[in-house]
């Protein structure tokens, strides 16, 4: 066989040892354990821009605040570029290694030359390639380069994980804000009520119409109530800081802008409908389910790689080029000079180093094969759970609704009937606590309903395409302010 023939052998694609990467398949319900309650429906997931749904501008704002500013994300598009350019350092061991090098030498007649030779007034020249090429026989860097790719692939499913959750906490934060500026306002109206409550009876007990036990205690109720806003207005403004930490942007302007808007935006109410598909929708769609799905692809390829280090090594190497004494007539055929070597190399004996590689990786696949399998499950019941609590909260919701009413017209009608002498003000004060109660825990409800809400949203895994685009914006932002 010619050298020829032997370099061409080389260049043909060899066989890949070790397992061909596939998707791992599970078995899922057909439907979702929970009943749906009205307001979710069995249809196709596919929720785009959710949170628009929320018919909120502000909410829509601070999204996409979010998207471009958060600390997180700008890491996750970093972290893709790294997996990137691992990819490519992955794939440049399938092409050979060459290197040039250049060498010019000015000599006169008392020096000699490279050789230790004494020589005439002359010039030496030299141009030098030298280049190894390992031939990818077993499929060790196509395997390699499948691992990799994966990897990248991974760390893209990664990023759109966290850009779910960013967005699914941006609502959940703004929410929270407005549901406790919605229990700061209620409570300072109770507070107003209660504090009228009070004006009525110290007329009541200078007319002797009540006793000074009933003042002190109407008294002391509404400095309890009082006592109440400092605390609700502190955990409003925390709630705001961890809104403005998500977006990356200082909280007092933002908490400034809430409170501008606290009288004309309330806690956003959540879609009419919210479609939650079947359990396979959210294998098909949940980002930390894809990337789990990646790493067994990933491991799986590493088999390869371990595989193919048990098996005889093919590498080319060479050393060429031209030397002249003048430049003009360097690269000239009569001035080119080289050698080409074939080394074979097999690892015969390594005390089982390489088999317990082998051993090694086919654990780590078995290990992602398990976590994966971990992940659909917890996935699955995410989706439940966050199908119960918003089933819970809504039925609450409206029960609670029913009993602020309720309570409204009963504090209403005591209040009149207190002053015309017909109750005592007891009554009117058991019925103001109560009122006070199931205010609080309605404007509470109001924001685990749209929470909750956000919640189904998030465990169903999002909108891909939208959650490329703003991937591939981020990345591209950061770069241009890198100066990349």
């Amino acid at each position: 066989m010619g050298l020829a023939s032997t370099i061409l052998l080389g260049l043909l694609p060899g066989c890949m040892v070790g397992p061909d990467p596939t998707p791992p398949a599970v078995v899922v319900a057909d439907a979702w354990h929970e009943d749906l309650v009205e307001g979710l429906s069995r249809a196709e997931v596919d929720p785009g821009a959710w949170w628009r749904a929320f018919d909120d501008p502000i909410l829509v704002d601070l999204v996409a605040t979010a998207e471009r500013n958060n600390f997180d994300l700008r890491t996750a598009a970093s972290r893709i570029r790294e997996a990137r350019s691992l990819y490519g350092i992955a794939a440049a061991d399938l092409y050979p290694e060459i290197n040039a090098n250049g060498e010019a030498e000015f000599l006169d007649g008392n020096q000699a030359n490279s050789s230790g030779l004494p020589v005439s007034d002359q010039n030496f020249y030299s141009l030098d390639l030298d280049f190894g090429w390992e031939i990818d026989l077993w499929g060790k860097v196509r395997r390699g380069m499948q691992a990799a790719e994966f990897d990248l692939q991974a760390q893209i499913e990664d990023a759109r994980d966290i850009l779910v959750t960013i967005r699914a906490e941006v609502a959940r934060s703004y929410i929270e804000a407005r549901s406790l500026q919605g229990q700061v306002e209620a409570l300072r109206r109770i507070v107003a009520a209660q504090a009228e409550t009070v004006t009525l009876a110290k007329a009541q007990f200078r007319q002797g119409v009540v006793t000074e036990f009933s003042l002190l205690q109407a008294q002391a109720q509404l400095q309890a109530f009082e006592a109440k806003v400092p605390s609700l207005e502190y955990e409003l403004a925390a709630a705001v800081n961890r809104l403005s930490v998500l977006i990356a942007e200082p909280g007092g302007p933002l908490q400034d802008r809430l409170a501008s808007t606290a009288g004309e935006l309330g806690v956003p109410d959540p879609p009419k409908e919210i479609a939650v598909g079947i359990p396979a929708d959210v294998i098909r769609r949940r980002p930390d389910i894809r990337a789990a799905e990646r790493q067994v692809g990933a491991a799986a390829a590493n088999i390869g790689v371990a595989e193919a280090a048990l098996y005889p090594s093919l590498r080319l190497s060479g050393q060429g080029g031209y030397s002249s004494t003048q430049f003009d007539r360097l690269v000239n055929p009569s001035n080119l000079g080289g050698l080409l070597a074939i080394e074979v190399s097999w690892p015969i004996f390594t005390a089982g180093r390489l088999r317990s590689v082998v051993d090694v990786r086919n654990e780590q696949a078995y290990q992602a094969l398990m976590s994966y399998e971990a992940t659909v499950v917890g996935a699955i019941a995410d989706v439940e759970t966050a199908l119960v609590a918003y089933g819970s909260s809504l039925r609450e919701q409206t029960r609670l609704r029913q009993v602020v009413d309720t309570y409204d017209r009963a504090a209403t009608l005591a209040t009149s009937r207190l002053e015309q002498g017909v109750d005592d003000l007891e009554s009117l004060l058991d019925l103001e606590r109560e009122l006070l109660a199931a205010v609080q825990d309605l404007a509470v409800v109001d924001g685990q309903v749209a929470a909750n809400a956000v919640g189904i949203y998030k465990a169903l895994g999002g909108s891909w395409k939208i959650e490329e685009n703003t991937i591939d914006a981020t990345a591209t932002a950061v770069m241009m302010e890198d100066g990349r």
